[in-house]
């Protein structure tokens, strides 16, 4: 995944093959995965180390050899379980590609409803079940086609995912969405408003009243929203936002670390050198000197 906070705009594969396959391995200083969205629906298996990953509202410390399923749209992202390490691996990709066209019943019943968020398979699968494990060993199946030199790979890899979904369906893991998830899906449509506004706003001052109007809530349902979606305020979110973005221009540009810090919406650089050394574990000039883009914007 790439390291931007929110909405990605990435193109995952290509037009005609839109699926991509990555591969991460994080330690808790690191971070596990950032919170972020896409429209592609997305299945990941985790490899080693376990975590703790967060979908909308609904949580799922997750082990080797367990995967979840993250429908398309919603804010999902991942946190440090203790010290462990935790590798994993994600499948991304349009579900359109899947759709066999207007005049095909299955897609109407099953693959659009899909799409939409009506319905769709447990969020969270385990060996520990019958269909939990076939599941994630179908997912494996698919994932180990990435580098496959084989002519009809693509072909096989749309064949693996359809093969998933119906044996998920036929497990009698399709559920339907309650009212309940569309009233979590509204919240958080309105929360990622105010998130793509912080995203663009941030070089300058955001008072909570301002990013509250934009999600079109009161400031303390704002707060108290944010924090259950994001598992920050929106001062640690935005100040998080600005260091990310600051590591970035320090390792890619040749500006002062004062232009830097102004740049990224820092305006006490005090204020600025006692939270990146809180972040990255040393000073904005070792960090640079050191090359590391690590934490940087893509």
């Amino acid at each position: 995944m790439d390291n931007k906070l929110l909405k990605e705009d990435r193109r995952h594969g290509t037009p005609g093959f839109p699926v991509g396959f990555y591969q991460q391995a994080r330690t808790p200083l690191e971070g596990i995965l950032d919170f972020h969205w896409h429209e592609e629906i997305e299945f990941l298996r985790v490899t080693s180390g376990r975590a703790m990953f967060q979908i909308g509202l609904s949580a799922y410390e997750v082990s080797a050899g367990e995967a979840l399923f993250i429908p398309g749209g919603l804010l999902h992202g991942g946190y440090p379980l203790g010290a462990s390490d935790c590798a994993y691996e994600a499948l991304v990709f349009d579900l359109g590609w899947l759709d066999g066209g207007p005049d095909d019943a299955m897609s109407a019943r099953y693959l659009r409803p899909l799409q939409r968020g009506r319905s769709g398979p447990p969020l969270h699968w385990t060996p520990r079940t019958p269909w939990g494990e076939a599941a994630v060993a179908a997912l494996a199946a698919v994932q180990r086609l990435e580098h496959a030199a084989d002519p009809a790979r693509e072909l096989r890899v749309k064949a693996g995912l359809l093969n998933l979904i119906a044996d998920l369906i036929g497990a009698g893991q399709w559920q339907s969405r309650s009212s309940a998830d569309e009233g979590e899906s509204h919240a958080a449509e309105r929360l990622k408003q105010a998130l793509t506004y912080m995203e663009t706003n941030f070089a300058r001052k955001l008072s909570l009243r301002e990013l509250a109007d934009v999600a079109g809530m009161s400031e303390g349902h704002f707060s108290r929203m944010f924090k259950a979606y994001m598992r920050k305020t929106p001062v640690e979110y935005m100040n998080r936002y600005r260091l990310r973005y600051a590591a970035g221009r320090l390792a890619g540009s040749d500006l002062t670390i004062s232009e830097v810090a102004l740049e990224a919406g820092f305006d006490n650089f005090s204020y600025f050198i006692k939270l990146f050394r809180g972040v990255y574990g040393c000073t904005p000039r070792t960090y640079r000197r050191a090359g590391s883009a690590d934490e940087g914007f893509s």
